[in-house]
């Protein structure tokens, strides 16, 4: 095979508007995420190196340090390498040995191939991934290259040896499970191997490492390596063997501990606390003058509160919206930025499937996150539309079980005059946040069925609910007004709910507790409201006509387009996955996607997703109408 270096650019881009969009992508330089504290570590888009750089001979070789678990033929396989040197020194000098897949063809080669590296530097005691070259989105920074020889991308599962080779001779050497590969230099490897890697569709997220504890040891032996349950890319091997997560976050007991960190990312100073669940999310959003764009302080504390009420700790991090410095208590985290407009964003992964001028989330992930936080937070963007024409559409599109996810309420005419716009707007960017991310967490519009617009499914995730809110008493008399809004009856408009209207200050929104009582259409009894219990008078009118009517068979979830049933709630905060990167996608209790689904965060494969559909016509019509001036698509 002809080696083959992977760009450090983008691809040649298709028309001029996004070729602009691009330019101003990068021109806004790094960016991204880390503890308050200093960072040995750049992170973003490459810096300047002004200092000397070292080749194999110039300065320390560089080492390998980690080396991630992997399952599928299409997973993105990873090491890292550490410069233990005082200079940089240039990753383009050395050569990567190792077996490879050709992922579209599924064939394997455990005898090594060679792949080039790319010009990027390596500083003093730092670290860079080298992974492969996959997908095309996925690009070049100072913290991971992506590499590929012909269609042959480098990859290992339970046996592999890795090998970096610096002017013919072995700089550095790793051999486990059954691998009877020989360095390229003799000597360079002494007795057993590392045992094999752990290797199953339940084995994300953990690696082999040279521990910083234990002075990154070079023996050319075994003994230097050691299996840790969380991997820790592009940052300091700072977790020990053995570290577990007790309640199930995807975080490391040990870094949510004072002195403790995970990857050199101090997640106790973000608020991380042992003993209780602990999210992370990121979000960057673009620059415009529509305001749907920017998320409000009010909208990303609605969020943190909905989930404060279960005893879920949201970090959240808008960089230096709210804060100029870090500052938790006000989203700044250290990561978060404003990016470059684009008329259309999408969650492609591969040129191929991505349309044509729409830019894609990996195009800022790729500039702006934080490569070490990959492992631990989640991905947003607020951004303006997931329309080719950048018109008014679909509200946001999310991963299923995965860490990526898209605010896109651009060109609705979203407004900040004080009163029930401004209401409108923070109402709108909450619950819209709160149900994409609820994606991320393994949740599907009827809770863990695709089935929509249960009345008894009480739940942001509920189209009946999204937008609407939840009622303060959904056994009252007003329980079923959602359901008269939705379905025309009543005069019902968003401002005219009687409890917790998105137009007035008392919007709730939450996940369900599961406690409805199921409805059968087939059998249906108005007495019974909405599931929730049923205070004297109180019924739900599914016909309109003014009357409490005895059972009646009657499709109560009909803009769902699917035959009369019975419609079951859910308990989903029972049942939230929070652990993305530890497991299979989709393995929502029992109900697996497809067995091709999967989290690995440096994959970027794509998830199944779910992009929703457009602001119920009604609320367009609203904004439009009463809430200012409508804009058309593209004007900012």
């Amino acid at each position: 095979m002809t080696s083959f270096m992977q760009p450090a650019h983008l691809n040649a881009l298709r028309i001029p508007t996004y070729a602009m969009f691009i330019a101003s992508l990068f021109a806004c330089g790094g960016g991204g995420g880390g503890d308050p504290a200093s960072q040995a570590q750049t992170s973003g888009a490459d810096a300047a190196v002004t200092a000397s750089i070292a080749g194999p001979q110039g300065g320390a070789n560089l080492l390998i340090s980690e080396v991630g678990t992997n399952y599928y033929d299409n997973d993105v396989a990873w090491l890292e390498v550490y410069n233990p040197g005082t200079v940089p020194v240039a990753l383009s000098n050395y050569t990567l040995r190792s077996a490879y897949v050709d992922p579209a063809t599924s064939i394997h080669s455990a005898t090594p191939a060679d792949f080039s590296l790319p010009a990027v530097n390596v500083p003093a005691k730092a670290y860079v991934v080298i992974a492969g070259g996959v997908y095309d989105k996925l690009k070049d920074n100072s913290q991971i290259v992506y590499v590929k020889n012909g269609n042959a991308v480098p990859f290992w599962n339970a046996d592999g040896s890795i090998e970096l080779v610096a002017a013919g001779k072995t700089a550095d050497f790793v051999r486990f499970g059954a691998s009877t590969t020989e360095p390229a230099t003799a000597g360079e490897w002494a007795g057993n191997n590392v045992a094999a890697l752990p290797s199953g569709i339940n084995d994300h997220g953990k690696s082999i490492v040279r521990l910083a504890s234990g002075g990154m040891a070079d023996s050319n032996t075994a003994s230097d390596w050691t299996l840790v349950n969380f991997a820790t890319p592009a940052g300091i091997n700072d977790v020990a063997a053995n570290v577990v997560d007790s309640d199930l976050d995807g975080i490391p007991d040990s870094a949510k501990i004072s002195g403790g960190a995970y990857g050199g990312l101090d997640l106790y100073a973000m608020g991380a606390r042992p003993g209780r669940r602990d999210i992370f999310i990121e979000i960057d959003y673009m620059t415009g003058t529509d305001p749907a764009l920017t998320p409000r302080k009010e909208a990303l504390q609605k969020f943190v509160d909905a989930f404060a009420e279960k005893n879920i700790a949201v970090h959240l991090d808008a960089g230096n919206l709210y804060s100029a410095a870090y500052d938790p208590a006000l989203f700044n985290l250290g990561g978060g930025n404003p990016v470059a407009f684009a008329t259309c964003i999408e969650l492609a992964m591969s040129s191929a499937t991505a349309k044509p001028g729409c830019a894609s989330l990996q195009d800022y992930k790729n500039v702006h996150f934080d490569v070490r936080r990959k492992d631990v937070f989640h991905y947003a963007m607020f951004a303006n539309s997931l329309n080719l024409s950048g018109g008014a559409g679909s509200s946001g599109v999310a991963e299923i079980f995965g860490n990526d996810l898209i605010v896109s309420l651009g060109g609705y005419g979203l407004n900040n005059a004080p009163g029930s716009s401004l209401n409108l707007l923070i109402n709108l960017q909450a619950s819209t946040l709160m149900h994409e991310f609820g994606h991320n967490l393994g949740l599907l519009h009827g809770g863990n069925e695709d089935v929509n617009y249960k009345p008894n499914h009480y739940s942001v995730m509920n189209y009946l609910y999204q937008f609407a809110g939840l009622s303060a008493t959904p056994d009252s008399i007003n329980a079923a007004e959602r359901y008269y809004l939705a379905n025309g009856f009543k005069n019902k408009t968003y401002c005219t709910l009687i409890e917790n209207s998105p137009c007035g200050p008392d919007f709730k929104m939450s996940y369900s507790d599961g406690t409805s009582a199921d409805l059968d259409e087939n059998n249906l009894s108005e007495q019974a409201n909405i599931g929730r219990g049923s205070v004297l008078g109180a019924y739900a009118d599914w016909n309109d006509d003014g009357v409490p009517t005895g059972v009646q068979s009657y499709n109560i979830h009909s803009q769902d387009g699917t035959a009369k049933g019975i419609l079951k709630d859910y308990n989903e905060w029972a049942n939230l996955k929070f652990a993305f990167s530890r497991g299979l996608s989709g393995n929502n209790s029992g109900n697996t996607f497809s067995a091709s689904l999967r989290a690995n965060p440096r994959n970027g494969h794509i998830r199944r997703q779910i992009a929703e559909s457009p602001l119920p016509a009604e609320m367009h019509d609203l904004i439009r109408r009463t809430h200012g001036p409508y804009r058309e698509a593209g004007n900012r």
